[in-house]
């Protein structure tokens, strides 16, 4: 089990109220140049902005890999949610759920919707990916 020195995000969705992010963990972050990445880097989780159209309101989701260490990732995480978010609403931006799932695919075809709503399952509406 690899303690990571860093975090990256990687938007995989977008519509106008949703964002779906990989969560990576990175590790040997100064292993890389201009021809090479040695860098290893793997999927811990994933991150979702859902905007709620009947409230208005910002719901923030954290899906865990359940075989992960997730202190850092979730910090960190938290903080790159904070940044992202449009919202004036303090309580937006603090508002986190977050969820332990077994769900470990560091490849998703299109359509990607198929693979997002395997992984929010009831959490949020299904026809909010089809907007």
């Amino acid at each position: 089990m690899l303690q990571h020195e860093s975090y990256s995000f990687s938007r995989v969705f977008l519509n106008r109220n949703l964002e779906f992010f990989f969560i990576l963990g990175v590790n040997n972050s100064d292993n890389f140049d201009e021809y090479w990445d040695g860098r290893t880097i793997e999927v811990v989780g994933y991150a979702v902005i859902y905007i709620d159209f009947e409230t208005n309101e910002q719901k923030n989701f954290i899906y865990l890999i359940d075989n992960n260490k997730h202190d850092n990732a979730v910090k960190y995480t938290k903080k790159f949610i904070e940044q992202m978010s449009l919202s004036d609403k303090l309580s937006d931006r603090e508002n986190f759920k977050i969820i332990k799932t077994k769900i470990n695919d560091r490849v998703v075809s299109k359509p990607y919707k198929d693979f997002i709503k395997v992984v929010v399952k009831n959490e949020i509406p299904e026809f909010v990916l089809d907007l």
